[in-house]
């Protein structure tokens, strides 16, 4: 008889398990949806979304929001014992994976690339908490571009104190020239200066057949020739894109250059 009962009592223990632990994954759907809107559109825009730790973000959210939680209460649930356990059980799991999911939230917001810095004819993208660690506000940089995330000039200086500067701050402070403030100018309004260091875009994309066709396939439907273009190098943090410039110095397409070796 007792046997009988352990047998009936188990996959009902199982089945509740499975019921709870969907009830908490279908929550927690909806909460990744939301996030996963955020970190696309909005921190990590195209094409910074796969170039510069967007996609290993979402993969952060995924992990913590849609497997953690989930597979706690599929662990711990048990509706064999009181009302006040299992809610004790419940709020104990919930605390613990929102303690962790703002923890990677956090993470991947301030990691969110804050601007996009030309420098000695390449572009680089700076993380939002590079700027927070010298004290400057993400507003502040806006005056020199409305894209988002703002393009932003840095001029090379020709003067010895600026230069003097540049060199402090690069040996103390360990600020790449580009990362310091003091040099930034608008993008557009030195347009020229930037675009002095255009790539050779015929000789970049003989060398890779895949680069080749995305270019052909963007210009067969801008409707453009490749000459009315500028090309730049962004170098991100996981692999280095081009941007697409028209003459006036919007942002009008990119291509996928090779990934980092990390």
């Amino acid at each position: 008889m007792e046997a009988t009962m352990t047998m009936t009592k188990k996959p009902s223990l199982i089945k509740s398990k499975l019921k709870a632990a969907g009830i908490h994954l279908g929550i927690s759907s909806v909460i990744f949806c939301l996030l996963a809107y955020f970190i696309i559109f909005k921190w990590y825009p195209f094409p910074y979304f796969t170039a510069d730790g967007g996609w290993q973000g979402i993969r952060i959210v995924a992990l913590i929001d849609l497997v953690l939680g989930p597979l706690l209460t599929l662990i711990i649930f048990n509706h064999n014992k009181s009302r006040r356990e299992i809610r004790f059980d419940l709020g104990t799991i919930a605390l613990v994976q929102a303690c962790v999911l703002a923890w990677g939230i956090y993470t991947v917001h301030d990691e969110r690339p804050g601007a996009v810095i030309h420098w000695d004819g390449e572009f680089y993208t700076m993380p939002a908490k590079s700027f927070k660690e010298q004290g400057i506000s993400l507003n502040e940089l806006n005056r020199f571009s409305e894209e988002r995330p703002p393009l932003i000039h840095a001029h090379r200086p020709t003067d010895v104190e600026t230069l003097q500067e540049v060199l402090r701050l690069s040996t103390e402070e360990n600020l790449a020239p580009f990362e310091q403030q003091h040099l930034y100018r608008s993008f557009k309004e030195n347009r020229d200066d930037v675009f002095v260091h255009q790539l050779n875009i015929g000789k970049v994309v003989s060398y890779n057949e895949a680069m080749e066709k995305e270019l052909d396939t963007f210009l067969a439907k801008s409707g453009n020739e490749g000459e009315d273009y500028i090309y730049m190098p962004l170098n991100a943090r996981y692999h280095n894109v081009i941007l697409i410039f028209s003459k006036e110095g919007n942002v009008k397409g990119t291509l996928n250059a090779p990934y980092k070796d990390r």
